[in-house]
């Protein structure tokens, strides 16, 4: 009898420690994964700030600093543009001891048990957080927008301060920004969509076999030359923007039109919206200043006109000012380092604004080996005070702008230390007179100003220089396109190497590699 009551005894012991052994799973696994800053910041004290001085505390710290990043305002002012926005927050996190991630974040796993365990702790932190006060039950599809399946960034719609200010206080947690804020007394609609209606002059194009027009400025770049050698066979130029016209043939059926008719494929997808066809066309004149035919229909040519084409809509315009927009401009990213065809990207859109969820998707692609040219950005009346715009700005991306023939900066276009190569692209005389290139539909060519067109036609040179040497690799191909370009070796403060010499690169590719 004693024995059986010594035994009945012992199995309480066990299940009793068993169960409080698991008791607070969340508990224990937020206290051995998270691990909290040296210096925490206090939670904001009072009200949010009110929209109209959240906006002046913001563009105040772009204007001095000629650049912004979430991490520089203290917590007051990021949960203020939390609430001010659409109340999407992106929580870029990792394993507290991995350290600067950007150059390996290819290779990140998110489904391996170090990135699992902070996924499900700042989960159960943040429902556990938000579910403190009596009678509320919010469950995590209710605030979740994305949870990445390929990089570490989650993203929610959260405003509670308290939740907030636990996350940026922690080690696990890489960025946390607003995905949506932007100032009231800055249109966000829109912006590049509208074609030029200034009337074609004929002293801006030059005919070419089988009857394409070539733009003025590509002589300036040396691109008519640099045909003699290379066209870009062999390579495929990912163009990421706004959206594409279903009615311009030259980038659909009529792709392999003339001296382009190699059998070369053009294909697209979207990462926003429901088609890569949009209303905001932008993206037909950089897919076409890129790699559109050498045609037999009085219409411009590209630049790498024997290159393949794939092209993704990430976006509504070219300012990439809303949540959805940034996601999928990352999403687009992802997509375009995943494939293995693409070497070359081109992306004629942008913020001021540092994102860390533009920087991962970007980071993601030039490590998987892709060379991104990015626009530097193109002023409206509103934006004549932003730098070099994100995600240009960063290491990973090529920053590009546009110049006049007399080498000062085109009307609309921003320079600054991150530009690396400049594009004549505008007429001294006349800023209405920029480069050519497709319309929405038709032969008749448009004029398409600003850093966009010079990134595109950049692109297009580096697929006119790789086509030489294919196998190639990132940092070969950017010696020739530095060693040729129009300063080397001094480095301009605002224009970097200054303009690229296609004929130029594509011989010292032949002569060196």
């Amino acid at each position: 009898m004693k024995k059986q009551l010594f035994l009945i005894a012992t199995l309480f012991l066990l299940v009793f420690s068993a169960c409080t052994k698991n008791e607070g799973p969340h508990d224990n696994q937020q206290q051995n994964v998270l691990v909290e800053k040296a210096n925490p910041e206090a939670i904001p004290q009072g009200n949010s700030l009110e929209k109209l001085k959240l906006d002046q505390v913001i563009i105040s710290k772009l204007e001095s600093n000629n650049d912004f990043h979430w991490e520089d305002v203290d917590m007051k002012t990021l949960w203020s543009a939390v609430v001010e926005s659409d109340q999407s927050v992106a929580i870029g996190y990792q394993p507290a001891d991995a350290g600067d991630i950007s150059a390996k974040i290819h290779t990140v796993n998110v489904n391996t048990v170090a990135y699992k365990q902070v996924h499900d702790a700042l989960k159960s932190l943040i429902l556990e957080e938000l579910n403190k006060s009596a009678g509320t039950s919010i469950k995590w599809n209710d605030i979740l927008i994305e949870d990445d399946p390929i990089l570490p960034i989650i993203t929610l719609r959260l405003t509670d301060k308290t939740v907030l200010t636990r996350l940026r206080n922690l080690q696990n947690v890489r960025y946390l920004e607003p995905m949506d804020y932007w100032p009231n007394d800055v249109n966000r609609a829109g912006s590049g969509c509208d074609g030029s209606t200034y009337g074609l002059n004929a002293s801006d194009y030059t005919t070419v076999t089988p009857s394409a027009l070539v733009p003025w400025n590509f002589n300036n770049q040396n691109i008519p030359t640099a045909w003699n050698t290379s066209q870009g066979q062999g390579i495929t130029i990912g163009v990421i923007d706004a959206g594409l016209s279903s009615s311009q043939s030259l980038l659909g059926s009529l792709f392999n039109n003339g001296d382009s008719n190699i059998g070369r494929s053009v294909s697209t997808d979207y990462t926003l919206g429901s088609s890569a066809f949009n209303s905001c066309t932008h993206g037909t004149s950089m897919c076409a200043l890129a790699a559109g035919p050498r045609n037999n229909q009085n219409a411009t040519t590209g630049v790498a006109y024997k290159s393949g084409l794939h092209f993704i809509r990430a976006a509504n315009d070219v300012v990439l000012d809303g949540s959805s927009e940034k996601t999928a401009t990352k999403n687009a990213f992802i997509k375009m380092g995943n494939r293995s065809d693409v070497r070359i990207i081109s992306l004629s859109m942008g913020t001021p604004f540092g994102s860390g969820v533009l920087k991962d998707g970007a980071d993601y692609a030039n490590n998987l080996g892709k060379t991104i040219f990015a626009a530097a950005g193109t002023s409206y009346s509103w934006t004549s005070w932003w730098g070099v715009i994100y995600p240009a700005a960063y290491s990973s991306c090529i920053a590009v702008t546009g110049v006049k023939e007399n080498g000062s900066k085109c009307a609309s276009c921003h320079d600054g230390s991150s530009v690396m190569y400049t594009i004549t692209m505008e007429r001294s005389s006349n800023s209405s007179r920029n480069s050519l290139s497709l319309a929405p539909s038709g032969s008749t060519p448009t004029y398409i100003g600003g850093s966009s067109c010079a990134t595109a036609t950049a692109a297009g040179i580096a697929a006119l220089v790789l086509s030489t040497k294919p196998n190639m690799n990132k940092t070969q191909l950017m010696t020739c396109l530095t060693n040729t370009a129009q300063f080397y070796p001094v480095k301009n403060s605002s224009k970097g190497y200054g303009n690229l010499n296609a004929s130029a690169a594509v011989n010292y590719a032949i002569a060196n590699y």
